[in-house]
């Protein structure tokens, strides 16, 4: 029988930490500025550098860039962002 792999331990995480986030909706259900004030409630205001939307179809998806304050806040944040009509998925 092959030894089976240890698993790799996570690096610790410090914060305050900047990172994407995908939203996947169903156009004219989600739009980026519902998603946007969703983010300024949770996390207060962002820079929006490198934030987009692209449509495919039937569906758009926004990618935001958010700076998360600590451990627990994309947990949060992704959970409200979920209550949002039209929403497909989040990466």
């Amino acid at each position: 029988m092959p030894a089976q792999k240890k698993p790799t331990p996570n690096p610790l995480a410090t914060y305050p930490q900047r990172v994407p986030i995908k939203v996947i909706g169903r156009e004219g259900e989600l739009d980026q500025a519902a998603i946007a004030s969703i983010v300024v409630d949770q996390l207060g205001e962002q820079d929006r550098t490198g934030w987009h939307t692209k449509q495919k179809g039937k569906y758009v998806s926004h990618t935001i860039w958010v700076e998360l304050p600590g451990e627990g806040a994309e947990a949060r944040l992704r959970h409200a962002i979920h209550r949002l009509p039209g929403i497909v998925m989040q990466l």
